[in-house]
């Protein structure tokens, strides 16, 4: 879990750069945050969109919430909740006016990941496939080893990946979500094919990010069959789930 080790107060601008009911971006601490004014009162949260990386200050505000201007996601610019699941957020901070000058507090963290543990054996010990190539993911008689294919997209993205953390992969994997639905509902079966391999793809790149093995997690789960009826047939009622 990330910790707070201290935070700091920078200047953003004034706020008569910005009028009621827009925002504006700013480059402070480290960062670029986007700045909101509705109804004389200001609120600060991270700049950038997690689905695609717009930037939320260039979205439309109505009250206090700001929708993307690229796909109209929606946050709550108070505390950085996201609309449609409100488990999630980004990052939000306070903002103080003094003297017609906005200033917002930055903390400064610690990385999120446990930088105190070793990489997890568990993902590094298939690295064979990988090493192979560069470029292409191949292996005897074409198929593809989950665990080797995790490793692949963790070798890929793995840096980009952390930094987005778990809620902004998770908006991520379920904008794929909806595409392949979309796929289906077209009955376009080469976009069936890719958008498969993405929601695969994005799945693997969430368990990297949470430390999760999915080849492991798939055999404790289904590995002794259903985990239901403990069958390989599964025989359980139609209207349970397994």
């Amino acid at each position: 879990m990330t910790a707070i080790i201290e935070s700091e107060w920078y200047l953003a601008g004034r706020d008569d750069d910005i009028p009621d009911g827009e925002g504006r971006a700013y480059e402070i601490g480290g960062r670029t945050v986007a700045v909101f004014r509705t109804q004389d009162q200001f609120y600060a949260i991270d700049d950038q969109c997690p689905h695609m990386g717009a930037s939320l200050a260039a979205g439309y505000l109505e009250n206090c919430t700001v929708a993307c201007p690229w796909h109209a996601w929606r946050f709550d610019i108070r505390n950085g909740t996201w609309c449609d699941n409100p488990r999630i957020k980004i990052d939000s901070f306070p903002v103080r006016v003094q003297e017609h000058e906005i200033w917002v507090q930055i903390p400064l963290r610690i990385d999120p990941v446990n930088t105190t543990s070793q990489p997890d054996e568990k993902i590094e010990q298939s690295t064979s496939m990988v090493e192979q190539s560069d470029t292409t993911l191949a292996t005897a008689g074409g198929s593809v080893n989950i665990r080797d294919f995790q490793q692949l997209i963790r070798k890929m993205y793995f840096e980009k990946d952390r930094a987005r953390g778990v809620e902004g992969t998770f908006m991520w994997l379920m904008e794929e979500v909806g595409e392949l639905s979309s796929a289906l509902r077209e009955r376009d079966r080469e976009n069936q094919i890719e958008e498969f391999a993405d929601v695969l793809a994005w799945l693997a790149t969430i368990a990297n990010v949470c430390d999760i093995d999915l080849s492991e997690a798939i055999q404790r789960k289904y590995g002794t069959g259903c985990p239901g009826c403990r069958k390989f047939a599964c025989s359980c009622p139609d209207s349970e789930k397994p």
